[in-house]
């Protein structure tokens, strides 16, 4: 009797755990059905690049429009085509009134500086401000001349010795976006950390609660005017994050032009080197020089475009 009971009760607990197992077996299976349902299948168009400056440059133009630069439309089309400038569209507007805003801000600064001791300290804010807003109007101005540029830039491309491989099309984008995007990272670690030396050994001392003493020590300019209030503090703050990325910025974009410049530079070099031991024909050596002159053409159009930024960055 003993041992028909410790079988039935080892059968029992057989029975439930192959009913629990059945169980478990079936909300594994649901939910892996809804993590193939969630996810999108990646199509050819996923892993090609056509290794075009206009698409490399594409997700660093994004940034800066979030940051009140660089108003040009399309600048994620496929091809160069797409862009377009316009003075009726939002993103004119809004370059124009952070235009608008870094000019209020830099009169505020101003009149702050005539009100106290002249030194490098005082003057130090009326230079930063006149120097982003030189070079924000600069970005409005290459905002208009960036379709036809890129357009240029395309024309010179096409000519250009075409790439062995999809990895070799895809390596100036990934390179270009890195190096932005790791220079926008540890610009962006710096102003975090001016943040905290402010916060620690200037600003909050002078009032009992340390945002509201930092709000306040960042837009002293407004606070001379006005009564303190948090949502001009805010305003305030967030004037000044939109004129430190566009300090930061400016040598980014600088650097990006420089990089997809020499790439073009460096295609040329490489279809030399592979054919510098062959015997070629003369129209080989005349397409490479004619090539090699499109290009210095094309830098001088960018470096007439740019000269302004280049100007303020240096």
């Amino acid at each position: 009797m003993r041992q028909l009971k410790e079988r039935n009760r080892c059968n029992r607990s057989v029975r439930h755990l192959k009913i629990q197992g059945k169980i478990w077996l079936k909300n594994l299976k649901s939910g892996l059905d809804q993590i193939r349902e969630s996810q999108v299948r990646g199509t050819r168009k996923n892993f090609l690049h056509d290794g075009s400056f206009h698409e490399a440059v594409a997700p660093v133009l994004a940034v800066a429009q979030c940051f009140c630069l660089m108003p040009v439309s399309g600048i994620g089309a496929p091809t160069y085509r797409g862009l377009s400038f316009s003075r009726r569209s939002w993103r004119f507007w809004y370059s124009s009134l952070y235009l608008c805003s870094t000019s209020v801000d830099l009169a505020f600064s101003i009149r702050r500086v005539a009100h106290s001791v002249l030194d490098v300290r005082s003057v130090e804010p009326i230079v930063f401000h006149v120097s982003i807003l030189i070079a924000s109007w600069q970005f409005l101005n290459l905002a208009q001349l960036w379709p036809g540029l890129m357009r240029h830039w395309a024309a010179v491309e096409r000519r250009l010795p075409g790439y062995s491989c999809c990895l070799q099309r895809a390596r100036p984008a990934r390179r270009l976006k890195l190096v932005a995007f790791v220079l926008l990272a540890v610009s962006l670690m710096e102003h975090l950390l001016s943040i905290i030396s402010v916060v620690y050994y200037d600003f909050c001392p002078r009032r009992k609660d340390p945002v509201e003493s930092y709000l306040h020590g960042t837009s002293a300019q407004l606070f001379e005017v006005f009564p303190y209030s948090n949502w001009l503090a805010w305003l305030g703050k967030i004037q000044n994050v939109l004129l430190t990325f566009g300090w930061s910025y400016m040598d980014i974009f600088l650097m990006m032009l420089g990089m997809g410049l020499s790439e073009m530079l460096a295609r040329l070099n490489r279809s030399l080197e592979q054919q510098v031991r062959q015997p070629m024909p003369e129209a080989y050596w005349t397409w490479s020089r004619t090539l090699y002159r499109s290009i210095v053409e094309l830098i001088r159009e960018v470096d007439d475009a740019v000269s302004g930024i280049m100007l303020i960055s240096f």
